[in-house]
């Protein structure tokens, strides 16, 4: 959420809402592509609506990009390099991606398909990667391909209405707003799927 708080030092509200809406819009190229490495089944799935949601997003974003902003000036980057490497990081990811792993799995044998949904939805409010890699290590042994396709579906739904709200609410009020009619726009987009994988 940089490009957000970046939005109170630029005056460019089309650029950096179209900026948040198209990094939202990669994220569904980068799960297919994580997706497609531990599950073909479950990529067989969701590539369609996964491409087009990521050809949706980038496309409408570059077109808003063109619509001009009273005060044109180029966005400063003030990202500071981080070591890729970081250990710290890496650890966390791993400890997330077990407890998740397990927290799938009791929720599948306990609570079913309803829980699976729930878990979904409740993961989207932080980093749904562990969450969408355990979903293809359960899609189609725990858990049928179906219900984890949905799962993950809802997953990125509620992910990218917790990144609009966030963008609201770090971003000035222009881009904020912006942002936010977007993403909610782009989940609702990925919530239509669930009709036939339901």
């Amino acid at each position: 959420m940089e490009l957000a708080r970046q939005s109170r030092r630029e005056s460019q509200p089309h650029l950096i809402s179209a900026g948040i809406l198209m990094a939202s819009g990669v994220m569904y190229l980068r799960l297919l592509i994580l997706v497609s490495l531990f599950n073909r089944q479950l990529a067989a799935l969701l590539w369609l609506p996964f491409v087009a949601l990521a050809c949706g997003a980038l496309a409408f974003g570059w077109l808003w990009t063109k619509r001009s902003d009273k005060d044109p000036q180029s966005v400063q980057s003030e990202l500071g390099s981080k070591n890729p490497l970081e250990l710290t990081t890496a650890f966390l990811f791993a400890l997330l991606f077990l407890v998740m792993l397990v927290a799938t799995q009791l929720t599948v044998q306990y609570l079913g398909k309803g829980g699976v949904d729930t878990l979904a939805a409740i993961v989207g409010i932080s980093d749904i990667n562990p969450f969408v890699l355990g979903m293809t290590q359960a899609a189609g042994t725990m858990t049928p391909v179906r219900v984890a396709a949905g799962a993950i579906m809802i997953a990125t739904a509620s992910n990218n209405v917790v990144n609009g709200i966030y963008a609201y609410s770090l971003a000035d009020r222009k881009t904020g707003k912006l942002s936010l009619v977007f993403l909610v726009s782009l989940a609702l987009g990925a919530l239509v799927p669930l009709v036939w994988l339901l």
